[in-house]
């Protein structure tokens, strides 16, 4: 169980003309308790809201970098 206000990746296909899709990730606070996997709306570092499926919880942590676990409060001064 993924809390309200954690840092995810969400995952959208968008179909574009001639049949075309691409596949957009998108990391932010999720709004709601979800899954690996359910449908979420996260509000992203511009305060915008997107929608996706979970991909990743954490996204950060597991990154090459190791940016720990300060990264959501560094990222959240902007807002």
């Amino acid at each position: 169980m993924i809390k309200r206000g954690s840092w995810i990746e969400v995952e959208d296909l968008v179909h574009l003309s001639k049949g075309l899709t691409v596949k957009i990730f998108t990391r932010g606070c999720c709004l709601s308790d979800c899954d690996i996997g359910e449908m979420v709306e996260v509000k992203i570092i511009t305060g915008h809201v997107a929608k996706g499926n979970v991909s990743k919880d954490r996204p950060l942590y597991n990154s090459i970098s190791k940016l720990g676990k300060d990264t959501r409060e560094v990222l959240m001064i902007s807002t």
